[in-house]
C-alpha cells in the first residue's frame, strides 16, 4: 500500500475525530495520503482549513462540491473527475470514499472514464433512512426538496449496488447496515465489513487534566461527574433528557451542547475537539441516549467511541447497536428502557476500580491503530 487518496465532501461534526485522526495514522504508518476535499461554499472551505490546521499536514485537493440532487449530479461528476485527474499516480493509488452517496458518484464517475480503480466506500449511516426521521421535522419546499432528494437517493442506492464487474467493497460503521444492504439489495456482490467510528490517539486519561477541569467547574475530588456531549446538536440526540434525572440523583452533570437547558446543577458549555480528552478525563460516566429508529440502531456514534476508550460507565437506552453490544461485554455501563430505571450508579470508588480496565477493553474495540491496521489490510486485499 503506497498511496490512499481519501475522497470526503462538506464538513460534519466529527471530521476531525474520524477523517483527519484515520488519515493522520495512515501517515504514520508511512502511507501516502491525499485528501480529495468537497466544499459547497467559501465559508466551508475556511471551517475546513481551521479544523485541518489543528493537524500535521495533509496534502489536499481542493474540489467544488454540491448538493445530493439529480439536477447537480454532472456537476458533481466533473468536479470529482477534475480532482482525481489533477492527482498524480492516481491510476496506481487506493480510493477511500466517505459516504455511500460520493461512492455512488465516484463509481458513475469512474464508468464514465473508463477506470476501474480499487475504491473502499465508507458508510457511516444510510442516507435515505435519516432523511425519513427528518421529514417529520419539515415543513413546506423543505419537506419537498427532502422528498425529492429522497427518491433521487434510492435511484442511486440501486445503481451503486447493481451488479458490476469494478473493484469496490463496502466498509459500513455497523453490521446492520450490512444486513440492510443485503436485504435490501439482494443483487450487490460487494463485499461487506465493518469499521466502528474510531477513538483517536489523544484520546488518553490524564489525571493531571481531571484535576484541572474539575476545579474549574468546583467538583470535588470524590465526586461523581456525568458527562452529556452533543455536539452536532443533532434533533435525534436525546441526552438532554437523562440529566434531570441524575441531577436529582445528586450527581453533577456537565452537558457539552450549544443549547442551554436550565437546571441547576447542570453546567452547559462547549469546548473545541483538542479540549475532549480532558474533559473525558474528568467525568467518570456520559450518557448515551437516542430515539429508537433504524438510523439510531445502526449507527456508530464517535462519542461513544471516545467514552470507551476513556473509561467512562455510559447510561444507554439501547438504542444503539455497537454500544449495547459493548456495554453486555464489558459491563461499562447500564442499559435501560426509560429514565425512570435509572436508579443507581457505582460508588466513585467502584468507578475508579473499574476504569483502566474499560480503558483497555474500549481501546480494543475503538482505537485507531486497531482499527487503521484493519483498514490498511482492506485495501491491500481490494487492490489485489
Amino acid at each position: 500500500m503506497k498511496h490512499v487518496i481519501y475522497v470526503c465532501v462538506g464538513d460534519v461534526s466529527v471530521y476531525e475525530s474520524q477523517v483527519l485522526e484515520l488519515l493522520n495514522y495512515l501517515q504514520s504508518r508511512e502511507i501516502k495520503v491525499t485528501l480529495l476535499q468537497g466544499y459547497k461554499s467559501d465559508e466551508e472551505k475556511k471551517k475546513l482549513e481551521k479544523k485541518l490546521s489543528n493537524h500535521p499536514p495533509i496534502p489536499t485537493v481542493w474540489m467544488k462540491s454540491f448538493s445530493a440532487y439529480p439536477f447537480f449530479k454532472k456537476k458533481m461528476v466533473d468536479s470529482l473527475y477534475q480532482g482525481i485527474s489533477s492527482i498524480e499516480g492516481y491510476h496506481e493509488a487506493m480510493f477511500h470514499v466517505r459516504s455511500e452517496y460520493v461512492g455512488y458518484v465516484m463509481k458513475h464517475t469512474f464508468q464514465e472514464y473508463g477506470l476501474n480503480l480499487p475504491m473502499l466506500i465508507d458508510i457511516r449511516g444510510i442516507i435515505c433512512e435519516e432523511l425519513k426521521y427528518k421529514q417529520k421535522q419539515l415543513k413546506g419546499k423543505r419537506k419537498l426538496l427532502s422528498f425529492i432528494q429522497s427518491l433521487y437517493l434510492k435511484s442511486c442506492y440501486k445503481k451503486l449496488f447493481s451488479p458490476d464487474n469494478m473493484r469496490i467493497a463496502i466498509s459500513s460503521v455497523s453490521s446492520a447496515i450490512n444486513d440492510y444492504i443485503g436485504t435490501n439489495y439482494p443483487s450487490c456482490k460487494y463485499q461487506k465489513v465493518v469499521h466502528s467510528n474510531i477513538a483517536g490517539r489523544q484520546f488518553v486519561f490524564d489525571e493531571g487534566k481531571r484535576g484541572e477541569i474539575r476545579q474549574r467547574y468546583g467538583i470535588a475530588d470524590n465526586e461523581v461527574l456525568a458527562v452529556c456531549s452533543t455536539g452536532g446538536n443533532a434533533v435525534w440526540q436525546k441526552d438532554h433528557l437523562v440529566v434531570k434525572r441524575l441531577v436529582e440523583m445528586g450527581i453533577r452533570v456537565i452537558n457539552l451542547s450549544k443549547n442551554e437547558i436550565g437546571i441547576d446543577g447542570c453546567v452547559t458549555t462547549t469546548v473545541p475537539f483538542t479540549e475532549m480528552p480532558a474533559m473525558l478525563s474528568a467525568a467518570d460516566v456520559a450518557v448515551l441516549w437516542r430515539d429508537d429508529t433504524f438510523m439510531n440502531n445502526s449507527a456508530s456514534p464517535s462519542k461513544f467511541s471516545e467514552f470507551a476508550a476513556m473509561g467512562l460507565y455510559v447510561i444507554h437506552n439501547k438504542t444503539v447497536q455497537v454500544a449495547v453490544e459493548h456495554i453486555q461485554s464489558t459491563g461499562a455501563g447500564c442499559l435501560v428502557n426509560n429514565v425512570e430505571e435509572i436508579n443507581a450508579l457505582p460508588s466513585y470508588e467502584e468507578l475508579q476500580r473499574q476504569r483502566q480496565q474499560w480503558i483497555d477493553a474500549g481501546l480494543s474495540s475503538f482505537g485507531v491503530d486497531g482499527l487503521g491496521d484493519s483498514y490498511i489490510r482492506k485495501y491491500d486485499e481490494i487492490m489485489n
